[in-house]
């Protein structure tokens, strides 16, 4: 394992708390995005629907939430996200010595039995 110490482990740890700070600032830009696009589409939504605006974002946000919760669970149902996850922990030097490692006690445990 790694020292929990020095400036590549000071770096490595902001960078994490960094990218899961984006992600969530990203849900809530989201639906600011999805806000604003409403109201561009306003007219659209009140003279061909008949909805006013509080309706139009009652519904779109849940439909966002809705539609994406369906792709990613779509993307775990085809494996995408776990081809994904298997790719960025192989190609990791410490995923391939655990690998080994745990092949060696398999190996081991079939010797022993």
């Amino acid at each position: 394992m790694t020292e929990n110490h020095g400036i590549l482990y000071s770096l490595a740890l902001f960078k994490q708390r960094y990218v899961r700070g984006t992600s969530w600032t990203q849900i809530v830009l989201n639906f600011g995005i999805i806000t604003a696009n409403a109201k561009l589409f306003e007219d659209f939504f009140w003279i061909h629907l008949g909805l006013t605006m509080p309706e139009v974002i009652a519904l779109s946000v849940p439909g966002y939430v809705l539609v994406c919760y369906l792709i990613g669970h779509y993307d775990e149902k085809i494996g995408f996200w776990q081809m994904e996850n298997n790719l960025s922990y192989r190609f990791s030097p410490y995923s391939d010595e655990m690998r080994r490692d745990i092949r060696e006690i398999k190996e081991q445990l079939r010797k022993g039995t």
